[in-house]
């Protein structure tokens, strides 16, 4: 129990089901969790380690981390960077530098405290988007409350003769310039994956349509925003994720600023993502709808690690940005929602 809860708190702070994957039966020895998302579009990547045992989980003290790709050594690295987080409470994580493309063998081996493991897959391939459309409509909420929105029609293109597994995330981009008297003192950047709505997309829902009662404020049952090619195999989809207009714009601050501009960037990705990644995010999906309710011990998380426990995913995204505008307001402001953006 305690290492199914290790393993779902770890993928949330990073990131039962019928299905054809075969699962490691549990363990009651020691050994290492790993846990890890990297993406082919990124440089630097996070790895966080622990140390399961019976009935509790600790933090390693020290250890190496070695990438490999396609064989050779990448990176390596002995530094540890402790964290305190809200769920996850402290934990531990490695970070290198290192660069992937579809088709590499990437091997990622972590040594700590006595405990050897590791993973080792192939970057998928990143997935075909012929285009990316945006959209204002407007959202009745349950409350009867016209909510102002953006839908992202986000065409995708199957051309993988196998069974292909994908994953769709709308990300808040903003860019922040900081004053002190109106004299520029810094910039920040930052990125937030938003929650979309997607009740009436088919394909984003498995092929049904989720009941017309559900709450806005929820969002999509598909909170990890997974699909399959079943629906369109060889073909085309359209997906079509709804996003409250408010939630864009980040809300930052700066030591000693008065005031700040914030440029904000919607960016669509879809990431080429694999089976075993797929259903990974299915089972959470399935704990995110099972509420505090649900039997951890029904649902079933896949496990990749060698030697230990925990998951490693690697995706490959394709990434298209929409520029939504700048707002500038004093650093006093205080609330529960982003000041507007430009109309």
């Amino acid at each position: 129990m305690k290492k199914i809860l290790y393993m779902i708190m770890a993928a949330a702070l990073m990131a039962a089901c019928d299905n054809p994957l075969e699962y490691k039966p549990a363990s009651k020895a020691d050994e290492l969790v790993l846990n890890a998302h990297l993406s082919a579009d990124e440089q630097w990547h996070a790895v966080y380690v622990a140390v399961s045992h019976t009935e509790y989980v600790s933090m390693v003290s020290s250890g190496e981390l070695s990438c490999y790709v396609n064989g050779s050594l990448v990176a390596k690295t002995n530094t540890l960077t402790s964290q305190q987080d809200f769920y996850m409470g402290p934990n531990k994580y490695f970070t290198f530098k290192a660069d992937f493309k579809a088709g590499d063998k990437v091997r990622i081996e972590v040594e700590a405290d006595g405990f050897k493991a590791s993973n080792e897959q192939i970057v998928p391939d990143a997935p075909t988007v012929t285009k990316v459309d945006t959209v204002t409509v407007r959202q009745r909420d349950e409350g009867g409350y016209v909510n102002v929105c953006y839908r992202f029609d986000t065409t995708l293109k199957d051309s993988d003769p196998e069974e292909s597994f994908f994953r769709l995330t709308l990300i808040d981009h903003g860019e922040s310039t900081f004053y002190k008297d109106n004299v520029e003192i810094g910039q920040t950047t930052m990125d937030k994956r938003r929650d979309f709505w997607a009740d009436d997309d088919p394909v984003l829902n498995e092929g049904h349509f989720v009941a017309d009662e559900m709450p806005f404020e929820i969002g999509s049952t598909n909170k990890y925003g997974i699909i399959t090619d079943n629906m369109f195999a060889n073909g085309t989809a359209t997906l079509k994720p709804v996003i409250n207009k408010s939630s864009f714009g980040l809300t930052t601050f700066m030591d000693g600023a008065d005031s700040v501009k914030v440029a904000t960037t919607a960016i669509v990705k879809v990431y080429g993502i694999s089976k075993a990644y797929f259903y990974y995010f299915k089972a959470l999906n399935s704990i995110s709808d099972g509420g505090g309710d649900l039997a951890l011990e029904d649902v079933q998380i896949p496990d990749n690690i060698d030697g230990g426990i925990g998951f490693i995913g690697i995706a490959n995204p394709s990434s298209t940005g929409f520029y939504l505008g700048e707002r500038s307001y004093p650093l006093m402001y205080y609330g529960g929602e982003n000041p507007p953006l430009p109309e």
